[in-house]
């Protein structure tokens, strides 16, 4: 099976790669920038390497006897091509081939600034990686993990999504599919599309949670502009607004209206719904 080295694996979909990959008892490693930090988040038990993207010094060390890679970059990071690349020429002097990377579904579509993904996975194609590509839709869990506020305390859900609709998926199938292409065969070299079971709009969004919370959730339908002009008011940086405008606009735009079987191809099982996750998210 070979030794896999984990990176991103602190956020919300790397902890629930690290729990499919305990669970199928894969040999792995994460790199962090902080090992005691990550260990505190993940459990002392979970080895953990000192690496850094933006330090080629800490590549030798990291990847010592490693096989293969999941690769996810850092969020909310412009240019995130520029910071992984010298990563992906490492990989190749050291004859590390399979590396699966995390992109995202319309990468493509996200506008001239968001263009990372794409490159990425060009670069992964040009220099002859054993690659598997994985490009999830939208994330259930973003309702819980970035919209909380706004839904338990003024009862909206608040993105330039427009009147589009998007397959929002589980991070947990996203994981089992990242998992079984890690540590089984013929997932290379392929492209998988994630989604979720389901169309779904925000305002369809809005409904399920009203249902799930027993409270009235709306959507306001906030033009990019409102958005940024919203986030820019609560102090957050300018480009964040940006960024997250012209991610959500694939939404709006009817780039993401769609759905795949690839997550029960991969799986076996059949994508969770988005209610099941907001049930689950949002139990009290």
């Amino acid at each position: 099976m070979g030794k896999i080295f984990i990176t991103g694996a602190t956020g919300t979909n790397g902890k629930a790669l690290i729990n499919k990959l305990l669970e199928k008892k894969a040999d792995f490693t994460v790199g962090s920038r902080n090992p005691k930090d990550a260990n505190h988040i993940l459990g002392k038990d979970i080895e953990v390497r000192k690496f850094d993207f933006a330090d080629s010094n800490t590549y030798a060390d990291a990847l010592s006897g490693i096989d293969k890679v999941f690769l996810l970059g850092p969020p909310l990071v412009l240019k995130v091509d520029a910071l992984i690349n010298p990563f992906l020429e490492f990989l190749k002097q050291q004859g590390i081939s399979r590396v699966v990377y995390f992109s995202a579904m319309a990468a493509d579509k996200m506008g001239a600034t968001l263009d990372f993904h794409t490159k990425i996975e060009q670069k992964l194609q040009d220099d002859d990686f054993d690659y598997t590509i994985l490009k999830p839709s939208f994330f259930a869990q973003n309702f819980k993990n970035y919209e909380s506020e706004n839904i338990l305390e003024r009862g909206i859900v608040f993105m330039p999504a427009g009147n589009g609709k998007a397959g929002f998926i589980d991070v947990q199938d996203i994981a089992a599919v990242a998992a079984e292409t890690l540590t089984t065969e013929g997932h290379s070299p392929k492209t998988y599309q994630l989604t979720g079971p389901e169309l779904l709009s925000y305002d369809d969004a809005a409904a399920i949670l009203s249902e799930v919370l027993g409270k009235q959730i709306t959507y306001p339908n906030p033009t990019p502009e409102q958005f940024k002009e919203v986030l820019e008011n609560s102090g957050a940086p300018t480009f964040i607004g940006d960024y997250l405008s012209n991610v959500y606009q694939t939404i709006a735009n009817n780039d993401v209206n769609y759905l795949t079987e690839d997550v029960a191809f991969v799986t076996g099982k059949k994508p969770t719904t988005l209610k099941a996750v907001l049930v689950r998210d949002f139990a009290i």
